[in-house]
């Protein structure tokens, strides 16, 4: 009899086991699935912000050009200064792209991806943070 009673043991915690391992795989999917949906938003919401910022210093651009051609009597020489400066600036960032921006994007996406581990994370259920 005890015999029985220990293998129906062995097989319950057995099921319970496979649940927990399932269960836990499950969870996880569905934290990496709410962190690129959070990321995608996060891309897309950027891209249209930049899309309209790079209009406008288009047409600002434009502007620039245009008034400078005017103050010089000459339309070609107001864009080619304009294009200088923007050249001068791309050399720029060219030079500082690593001191400019990896640490920018780096503090960015570790906010991004780990701001709310804590309260995810299983065994953190009675620890969260009220709103």
């Amino acid at each position: 009899m005890e015999n029985k009673s220990f293998a129906e043991t062995i097989s319950g915690i057995k099921e319970n086991l496979r649940l927990y391992f399932e269960t836990k795989v499950s969870l996880y999917a569905l934290i990496a699935f709410d962190k690129s949906v959070k990321a995608l938003t996060v891309f897309i919401s950027n891209s249209f912000v930049i899309m309209s910022m790079a209009m406008a210093i288009f047409l600002m651009s434009l502007a620039g050009a245009l008034y400078v051609g005017r103050l010089l009597e000459s339309f070609e020489l107001g864009l080619l200064i304009v294009a200088g400066f923007y050249l001068f600036l791309g050399i720029i960032f060219l030079i500082f792209k690593r001191q400019i921006f990896s640490r920018f994007i780096i503090t960015f996406l570790v906010g991004l991806f780990f701001q709310d581990d804590d309260d995810e994370l299983p065994g953190n259920a009675g620890n969260q943070k009220n709103p």
